[in-house]
């Protein structure tokens, strides 16, 4: 009777084998490389309109020559800044942004968080008539329903009120805010509502006490897409606020068109002080913004 000797294979043995062992063409690593050998030059060509507009905001009035196939001013200035500082009340356009934006966001992502659990684990009646209609008012197009809010925040003597103008962008966020939320909700699993109502708890504490803190990624989306939407509005401000003084500030390029017009850098140094609040955000969320939207893919 012969014995029969198992080999084990050593380290050295191991390590060879993963040196010798190339990807082959069409595996995920190969595949990726080929992805970043596509994407970084697209990158690198959506960054240049960003470079175009810092740069072209820092070219001084008196010297309004530009390089580099017009992308940088040939000598750099903050002279722009200043002359918007002194023309313009930029403070109290900030804050009409701040009053507008602010209260929009936070009404939708507590009232939409509030609906996508209630369409997400409640027995709703037309469940599906309702997300169809949320889903009809993603598509419609804002110039769609201008003239139609114009009428009725006159009827209801909200036009020209930053009120008026945080409900239409609270009306128009939900639906977006109830789709990306429900979504999030359903990817709890259903026995955690259920081992929740089965300890005596009460539909309004499983959603202020587990399912909500579980969207957070959810929210993080709809807040920073809610915050797009409002701060960087032109159209709704424009029809809606009649007072110069009631103007958020993306308004305030209106006043750089005649006699401003030889003044193409302040323009732009305009365009950049609008961006900088959702671009902060952006980065103080970001983690949770791809999260978020992972599991929305889901």
């Amino acid at each position: 009777m012969t014995a029969t000797t198992q080999t084990h294979p050593t380290t050295e043995s191991i390590v060879a084998a993963r040196a010798g062992h190339r990807p082959r063409r069409g595996a995920p690593g190969h595949r990726v490389g080929w992805l970043h050998f596509v994407l970084i030059p697209l990158a690198l060509i959506w960054t240049v309109p960003i470079i175009m507009v810092v740069g072209l905001s820092l070219m001084p009035p008196e010297n309004p020559s530009t390089s580099f196939f017009g992308i940088l001013p040939e000598v750099f200035s903050f002279k722009n800044y200043v002359n918007i500082w002194e023309q313009n009340p930029i403070l109290l356009h900030l804050l009409n942004s701040v009053l507008i934006t602010v209260p929009s966001v936070v009404l939708v992502c507590l009232l939409g968080s509030m609906a996508a659990f209630a369409l997400a684990r409640l027995r709703v009646p037309l469940k599906a008539l309702i997300f169809g209609a949320l889903i009809l008012a993603l598509i419609l197009p804002m110039s769609s329903i201008v003239v139609a809010t114009f009428r009725i925040l006159q009827s209801m003597q909200l036009y020209n009120n930053l009120l008026g103008l945080v409900l239409v962008y609270t009306a128009l966020g939900l639906p977006f805010a109830v789709i990306i939320i429900r979504t999030s909700y359903l990817a709890i699993p259903l026995e955690t509502y259920e081992a929740a109502r089965l300890d005596g708890a009460s539909a309004w504490q499983i959603f202020w006490r587990v399912y909500l803190p579980l969207g957070k990624p959810a929210l993080a989306v709809v807040a920073i897409w809610q915050t797009m939407m409002s701060w960087n509005d032109f159209l709704l401000p424009l029809v809606t606020l009649g007072d110069n003084e009631l103007k958020p500030l993306t308004l305030v390029p209106l006043a750089y068109r005649g006699m401003y017009l030889s003044q193409p850098g302040a323009l732009f140094a305009i365009l950049v002080l609008i961006s900088i609040p959702v671009v902060a955000l952006f980065v103080f969320i970001q983690k949770y913004l791809v999260n978020g939207l992972s599991g929305a893919i889901k």
